[in-house]
């Protein structure tokens, strides 16, 4: 790639400055918050450049590469350390305190997969501006799509569901007018000797045919093995875990990668608090854990299921060599996980199950961008949001070196990454 000279990058910051601007805001000004981080290696959410900088202004991305050090710059030194884009929590059910873990451990975005629609108006704010912020900025199924008696048993907000009789269109729709950024619809029919009502495999068909209708992605949650099969043919766009009772077979993975679906396997949900310990023991994430996160890591289920993390694992190494596309989603706070700090355990998990760590980095980056149509967010990219975390050392070749964190960046402001006391 051609790159770009000391002019013609100064050349370009008025124009980043017009399309950031702020009232009060000078015409033709330089960008505010504008810095280099310099001599560092960069991840851009595809692929590596080992030596280069990243030159931001006005909360977006101006540059990347092999650029010129420009004078009246802030800039942080990148020797021996690594930058990325801010991660992409593609699976959580969050709350406010939750957003402001995620963003303090580098999860910049998540993604709700089933949440008071409440949520969302000011949710669709928050990511519309370059404001500081102190929270993650969130995407929201809201309602998901479930029946009575059905997975969830009991959100705290009114919560409508499917009736035998239900007008699927009809009740799509009205997700739809709650501000629903994508259609969430539950497949569990519970564990042998526990069986759960759920979605019949023709409403199944409707809700997805419905979201699509709307120009929605469609994602369902499937944990076994028959409903995951069911759904991935019915045209779901993604399932939102992977199916542990079961060894997926050849046929199995043929069907799921000729259906074109993409797979989150929320390993931190299912690994028995494997993930959690980890944690908890890494000196590089402990200290910096809010007591949310000290809490939620704590509730180790018991008994422990080791088996679902072998199969789970297996079946993620037997699609990714077949091409499925893997995202990275923590299902944070369900089960020994937290908001923000599982992304780090769920990428290594994505690594232990047969992904390179590009790969997984790459899952928590641009593949969720790229998938849930995130145009602005998760490469670096001239255009896209700062939303960046330098790392000390290489992720690209160790994953676990993404828990040694430096400095994040949400629209090109600094995080503080602090963490909160009990009272507050």
């Amino acid at each position: 790639m051609s790159q770009p000279t000391r002019r013609h990058v100064l050349a370009m910051l008025p124009a980043v400055a017009a399309m950031t601007a702020r009232p009060g805001l000078a015409a033709g000004s330089p960008a505010p918050n504008g810095f280099l981080i310099r001599d560092v290696r960069i991840f851009d959410g595809r692929r590596v450049i080992e030596h280069g900088s990243v030159l931001v202004a006005g909360g977006h991305i101006l540059a990347a590469g092999h650029l010129p050090l420009l004078d009246h710059l802030k800039v942080y030194d990148g020797r021996g350390r690594t930058v990325l884009p801010g991660l992409i929590d593609s699976h959580v059910h969050t709350y406010p305190e939750g957003r402001a873990d995620a963003l303090r451990f580098g999860v910049t975005t998540e993604l709700d997969m089933f949440n008071n629609p409440d949520l969302i108006p000011a949710a669709r704010a928050q990511r519309r501006t370059t404001a500081k912020t102190t929270t993650a900025d969130l995407w929201c199924a809201g309602n998901g799509i479930t029946v009575p008696g059905g997975h969830p048993f009991a959100p705290d907000w009114p919560l409508p569901r499917v009736e035998p009789d239900t007008d699927i269109e009809r009740f799509v729709a009205d997700r739809v007018a709650e501000g629903s950024d994508y259609i969430k619809f539950v497949s569990e029919p519970g564990r042998p000797g526990q069986p759960l009502p759920t979605l019949t495999a023709r409403q199944v068909e409707q809700v997805i045919a419905a979201a699509h209708h709307h120009g929605l992605r469609a994602v369902g949650h499937a944990e076994r093995r028959g409903v995951y099969l069911q759904a991935a043919e019915a045209g779901a766009d993604g399932l939102v875990h992977v199916f542990a009772d079961a060894e997926a077979t050849a046929d199995d993975v043929r069907a799921i990668k000729r259906s074109g679906v993409f797979v989150m396997p929320t390993f931190s949900v299912i690994d028995s608090g494997v993930g959690a310990t980890e944690l908890l023991e890494d000196e590089r994430v402990a200290d910096w854990l809010s007591p949310h996160q000290q809490y939620f890591l704590s509730l180790i289920p018991n008994p422990p299921r080791p088996e679902y993390l072998r199969v789970a694992t297996a079946n993620v190494r037997k699609l990714h060599a077949a091409g499925v596309p893997i995202l990275a989603g923590s299902d944070a706070p369900i089960r020994a996980n937290a908001n923000g700090v599982s992304m780090l355990m769920e990428v290594t998990h994505l690594v232990r199950a047969g992904l390179s760590p590009t790969d997984a980095l790459t899952a928590a980056t641009a593949g969720p961008a790229h998938h849930f149509g995130l145009t602005d967010r998760g490469r670096i990219t001239p255009g896209r949001r700062a939303d960046l975390v330098l790392v000390d050392g290489d992720p690209t070749t160790d994953i676990t070196a993404l828990r040694a964190i430096h400095t994040i960046w949400k629209n090109g402001h600094v995080v503080d990454r602090t963490p909160p006391k009990d009272d507050e």
